[in-house]
């Protein structure tokens, strides 16, 4: 393999570094630190803020075997043990450079060696007698406020449970998993051997939800107790192996959100919040089709819809009605992505609701009441009654057994059709004097579908509205006539 074609520009690295925020920065030098557990018991951080200079004195020290090649402390990207092992975070080597680039002073002292690395620059390489551990000593250029938001965010770093984590010399506390998920096949990073390419590959993993303990309600994704990015999610994630990132490794790909978010909702579906269902987290996880599970599902659709019978709305409003009178919760499927309908159809046996309740044909032949019947005066007083709501209705007649509707009318129209099925109603109910409880209730249940202001599924808010309309404005004539 051929050598020394590169030179490194410090100024280059420091334009690359800067921005970056101090805790995503430092969490090189303690992540450094957790890949040597269990040979590292403790890691112990300290920030110095040092207002004279407008600038921030940081001490990284451990108690491991210390550096296994000094000059991991100044090669950019060299070759690292730990590019073998899926369960060690460090992959580029470059994360204490990093640091180093944007320090204004800089020390590395392990086992046997030191490095210094001056205000003017270059390094300085002699021995020492410490015998275990490292410390890395940096002056950095963030001021009084900045180190506060470092040490803010240094305590949301969950250590592992055999290496304790000092940030000026107070303990963060490890913070048990309220949900363990075994996951099988999640992407990660591996070399198969030295001078061998990185490779992509799946394998069993575990991930953790944790409660979160940011103080501006935030949730974390983490890998083996280093901070990513934040999420759209109730709790912080740790996923316990190598996340496949850029060289910052402070971002994942959509693609990977998506299957954490299913796996998360897999194993956290029964402690969620009702409202949480309709979070944008969960829509992502649902889509998931290969990885969400079942149960998970069926908890999301009777988490949003409030049943555990569910169907999909169609364009059928009398399908739609019918499943909303027997139980179902109809779910409007305009609010709801492709791959969510598919995932409801496939993992929930979520149907349509004209698949479950399908609309008899229409009747053969509508008719008009014959002249001079009851069925004529009893339409009379319902076209009037209609006049009242600012409704003009035509009424029609059809017998029909097997259908198990009463009665129908146009939805959202000043128009309406309104059809009474005489094989249901029988002859008495359009016997006179009209305005008893069943005709009025039917007569009300049927303009409210007219007067509500939008096209329903079913006999829901809008369609309620629209009864409550009818009946105030029937009340309110009738109450005028009878102060005449």
């Amino acid at each position: 393999m051929s050598t020394g074609r590169f030179s490194v520009s410090q100024l280059g690295m420091w334009e690359l570094n800067i921005g970056r925020e101090p805790w995503d920065l430092i969490k090189e030098l303690i992540q450094n630190a957790w890949d040597e557990v269990p040979s590292t018991t403790e890691c112990r951080v300290t920030v110095e803020p040092r207002p004279d200079e407008n600038a921030t004195k940081i001490s990284v020290e451990d108690d491991g075997p210390g550096f296994r090649d000094i000059t991991d402390a100044y090669t950019i990207m060299g070759p690292t043990y730990k590019r073998l092992d899926p369960i060690k975070r460090g992959r580029f080597n470059i994360g204490e450079k990093d640091v180093i680039s944007v320090a204004i002073e800089a020390e590395v002292e392990t086992v046997g060696h030191t490095v210094t690395f001056p205000r003017t620059g270059s390094r300085v390489e002699s021995s020492n007698s410490r015998e275990n551990g490292t410390v890395v000593r940096v002056l950095m250029p963030w001021d009084e406020e900045k180190s506060k938001e470092l040490v803010t965010m240094l305590q949301r770093f969950l250590p592992p449970v055999n290496c304790g984590l000092f940030v000026n010399d107070r303990q963060i506390p490890p913070r048990p998993a309220k949900e363990v998920r075994t996951v099988n096949g999640l992407p990660t990073e591996k070399q198969d051997a030295p001078n061998q390419p990185i490779k992509r590959i799946n394998r069993r993993t575990e991930i953790y939800l944790v409660e979160p303990n940011d103080p501006k309600g935030e949730c974390w994704l983490y890998e083996m107790g280093i901070p990513v990015q934040t999420i759209d999610c109730p709790w912080d994630i740790d996923v316990m192996q190598k996340i496949p990132m850029g060289q910052q490794r402070n971002a994942v790909s959509e693609s990977y959100l998506n299957r954490i978010y299913a796996e998360v909702l897999n194993a956290g579906h029964k402690t969620l919040a009702r409202e949480e269902f309709r979070s944008q987290w969960v829509k992502r996880a649902i889509e998931q089709r290969l990885h969400i599970e079942r149960q998970a599902v069926d908890a999301t659709r009777e988490g949003r819809y409030g049943r555990d019978k569910s169907v999909l709305g169609t364009l059928d409003s009398d399908a739609n009605m019918r499943s909303h009178e027997a139980g179902y919760s109809v779910i409007d499927p305009g609010g709801l992505s492709k791959r969510e309908i598919e995932v409801f159809r496939m993992h929930a046996g979520v149907k349509n609701s004209d698949e479950v309740f399908p609309t008899p044909p229409p009747p053969r032949s509508d008719y008009e009441a014959k002249p001079n019947t009851n069925q004529a005066r009893f339409a009379d007083w319902v076209v009037e009654v209609a006049g009242h709501c600012g409704l003009k209705a035509t009424v029609r007649y059809f017998n029909e057994p097997h259908n198990t509707m009463q009665a129908d009318c146009n939805v959202s129209t000043t128009t309406p059709l309104l059809r009474f099925n005489e094989a249901h109603l029988g002859k008495k109910f359009f016997q006179p004097p009209y305005g008893s409880f069943e005709h009025w209730n039917l007569l009300l249940h049927e303009f409210g579908h007219a007067v509500a202001d939008q096209s329903v599924i079913g006999h829901g808010e809008i369609w309620g509205e629209g009864v409550s309309k009818a009946g105030a404005l029937i009340a309110a004539h009738l109450l005028r006539n009878k102060a005449e």
